[in-house]
């Protein structure tokens, strides 16, 4: 069965019913890690310098604190464990699994078999099969004091074929086909956006959580 391939318009109708949940599922959990750094930085010996990876870490787990209180049990959503991967199936539509993003929208992760299936909308054992794969996430600011905005974004392979800033801006990938007899003529006009450097969401290191 090959998986569809939602376009951010045909996948907005989906993500507008849990939109302002989500964005709030995700700001808390960066919330949460704030009021942890705080009270750490009480303790003998000074601030605790924090790697990335436990950052987004501790961000991740109470992000699926958040998610789970707010969408478990609710109709058409469900929300679960998937082979080690904790994300939600909406209407068996979109399924969404939560990162901290790059200022690209690039996500880290080991570089698993499992990974690479889920970068490139392949099938996965375990997975449901028929919905979008998405990541929904965040970007720090350098002191991981603030976030710069709350995204959902859709990945094939090293492509981003389009990504939502939810209450800022949306984007597409552009696809610009000229006519074969007349190359000043624009038959189509989409947005594409494509990763500098080759497969970075594939070949990142870091935790799975981050």
């Amino acid at each position: 069965m090959a998986r569809q391939i939602l376009r951010l318009k045909e996948a907005n109708v989906f993500l507008e019913s849990i939109h302002k949940d989500l964005v709030l599922s995700i700001r808390n959990g960066f919330g949460d890690w704030l009021k942890i750094r705080e009270y750490v930085n009480t303790f003998e010996g000074g601030p605790v310098n924090y790697k990335s990876r436990t950052k987004a870490g501790i961000i991740h787990d109470h992000i699926e604190k958040y998610v789970r209180t707010t969408f478990e049990g609710k109709e058409g959503i469900v929300v679960d464990d998937f082979k080690g991967v904790f994300g939600i199936n909406l209407q068996d539509e979109l399924f969404i699994r939560f990162k901290k993003m790059d200022k690209e929208y690039s996500v880290r992760s080991y570089p698993t078999s499992q990974h690479s299936k889920y970068m490139k909308q392949s099938q996965i054992e375990g997975f449901p099969e028929k919905p979008t794969l998405l990541f929904a996430g965040y970007i720090p600011d350098r002191s991981w004091s603030n976030i710069k905005g709350v995204y959902v974004a859709c990945w094939i392979g090293n492509v981003l074929e389009w990504v939502d800033e939810f209450g800022k801006y949306s984007t597409e990938q552009t696809v610009i086909d000229f006519d074969a007899d007349n190359k000043d003529v624009f038959k189509e006009i989409e947005k594409r956006i494509k990763l500098k450097g080759g497969k970075k969401g594939d070949t990142k290191t870091g935790t799975d959580n981050e």
